[in-house]
């Protein structure tokens, strides 16, 4: 701990002080580690998974219904795979094509976005050999040189890509807003008991 000076120190005494107050002091603790809480998935539970390499959206990996999951002795299939076969009901049929129309947005807006992606990388990749060769260690004009075609590639491929993402948006909130009306009907429908 450093004391408060009572009397005027000349600037060697004050350095003394001040290198033997910082080199004296306990070292700081390294911060606590945070935990990381495990979760243990449950049957019937939906997952998310690591991020995609190309279109860096996380997938998420559905559950089929949880009521049916096993199967049978002479088939190989999942009972869970066909929920209510053999007793159709509305409630039966909201929930699949619920359950279907989530696993086809989300699968349209993964290849939507990893082709975006892959399409801006090459686009990118282009533009950067087009450079000059810089120097080994990169100069400021090769530093400048490079920042400037970055900055022009982005305000290109922006302009380029404005009306498809126009485009893109509308149909995705499009898609969004059927889901939730169809995730609507199914919890209707469940808490009306059909």
């Amino acid at each position: 701990m450093i004391q408060p000076l009572t009397h005027r120190a000349s600037p060697v005494a004050l350095w003394i002080l001040i290198r033997h107050a910082s080199t004296s002091a306990s070292p700081a603790a390294p911060a606590p580690r945070r935990r990381r809480r495990q979760v243990e998935a449950k049957a019937g539970d939906d997952l998310i998974a690591p991020p995609d390499s190309i279109s860096n959206i996380r997938p998420v990996i559905y559950a089929s219904s949880p009521s049916s999951r096993h199967q049978t002795a002479n088939s190989p299939y999942s009972t869970g795979e066909f929920p209510n076969a053999s007793a159709p009901s509305r409630l039966g049929e909201l929930e699949l094509e619920w359950r279907l129309r989530r696993e086809r947005v989300d699968a349209m807006n993964h290849r939507f976005w990893a082709d975006r992606n892959q399409e801006f990388n090459a686009q990118l990749a282009l533009r950067l050999s087009l450079l000059p060769t810089p120097a080994s260690p990169p100069t400021p004009e090769d530093i400048k040189r490079r920042e400037d075609v970055l900055s022009q590639f982005y305000a290109d491929w922006q302009a380029s890509n404005r009306d498809r993402m126009g485009v893109w948006v509308r149909r995705w909130w499009r898609e969004v807003w059927e889901g939730l009306r169809m995730q609507g009907k199914v919890h209707w429908t469940r808490m009306l008991g059909r």
